[in-house]
């Protein structure tokens, strides 16, 4: 059992989504598999390095494209031939108030939500 904690509750979002290191390069295309206020897991087998900056470009449910930047918190690394089910990367929103609030709304509509 875990006795980890965490500082917001995470809803389950399987959303396709594009992200970049914040220094340049291309997008790269991957999926989440959840969400809260406080981030974002994305699903990978070649995560940044915790620490690194990025640049997320993603469509919510019923909603406009956003583009915000996020750090990775924590890896969850990809290992050959080893039982590891969820490999990718968790990532902590930086966001200015206006995408506060909008990521805010995506979480509660997705807790109220059948099926989200």
């Amino acid at each position: 059992m875990s006795s980890e904690k965490r500082a917001y509750e995470r809803k389950p979002l399987r959303l396709e989504l594009n992200y970049r290191h914040a220094e340049g390069g291309n997008f790269l295309f991957e999926y989440s598999s959840n969400i809260s206020h406080g981030g974002i897991f994305i699903e990978t087998q070649h995560p940044l390095p915790e620490g690194a900056t990025l640049v997320l470009r993603f469509t919510p449910p019923g909603g406009d494209e956003l583009e915000v930047e996020g750090v990775v918190a924590w890896v969850n690394p990809w290992r050959e031939g080893a039982d590891n089910p969820n490999p990718g990367m968790g990532i902590k929103w930086e966001l200015e108030e206006a995408q506060r609030e909008i990521i805010a709304s995506i979480v509660k509509a997705i807790a109220i939500l059948p099926d989200a």
